[in-house]
């Protein structure tokens, strides 16, 4: 996915984990991805409200410095 989004020219992959989902996490650090934030009680599953991590990964190949190479418009 991480190289497919680069070659689109897509600089940043976000992700929203449960935080008990802890294999999920180890996961998604391990590909790059690093927490950018938190939200509690915001997943719900099985009638249970979750915590919630965001992640996200930057690319160093796409996107140039700090800004998009194309906007989601121009993708379809």
């Amino acid at each position: 996915m991480v190289a497919a989004s680069e070659a689109e020219g897509y600089w940043t992959l976000q992700a929203q984990i449960m935080a008990a989902n802890l294999p999920s996490i180890a996961l998604h650090r391990k590909c790059g991805f690093r927490e950018v934030g938190f939200r509690e009680r915001y997943g719900h599953l099985d009638g249970v409200w979750h915590d919630v991590f965001l992640f996200e990964r930057r690319s160093v190949r796409a996107g140039g410095p700090g800004l998009p190479t194309r906007s989601c418009d121009e993708a379809g």
